[in-house]
């Protein structure tokens, strides 16, 4: 499985990347910081996955899946693309669906003690 990054914080894409990395069934093909980049990636690296940040520096997470699922061409449209966010909120979940994601992800991870 293929798969492309574009996350805008470096401690996080850091994390996915080493992560992804060490599973030897996924290739990483590839990681962005801003949105417009991040278009470019996925255009020339035709991922299998594409895991996109909501909230980028240019353009959201949510414009760049609407502007990728706008390319008519077969082999983007099997590109399954996941949206990871800070924000919980239905608006954005449904903005992100919307424009052409397969899931999301929360950015949330639960501390114990």
């Amino acid at each position: 499985m293929r798969v492309a990054l574009i996350e805008d914080h470096d401690l996080t894409r850091d994390g996915i990347r080493l992560a992804l990395q060490n599973c030897p069934e996924i290739e990483f093909v590839g990681e962005a910081t801003t949105g417009e980049s991040g278009l470019a990636l996925l255009i020339t690296s035709k991922p299998d996955v594409a895991i996109i940040d909501l909230g980028l520096p240019d353009i959201t997470g949510v414009e760049v899946t609407r502007r990728f699922r706008s390319i008519v061409a077969p082999e983007y449209s099997a590109v399954k693309i996941l949206i990871l966010t800070l924000q919980d909120d239905e608006t954005s979940i449904m903005a992100a669906f919307g424009a052409g994601a397969d899931s999301y992800c929360m950015k949330i991870s639960a501390l114990t003690t």
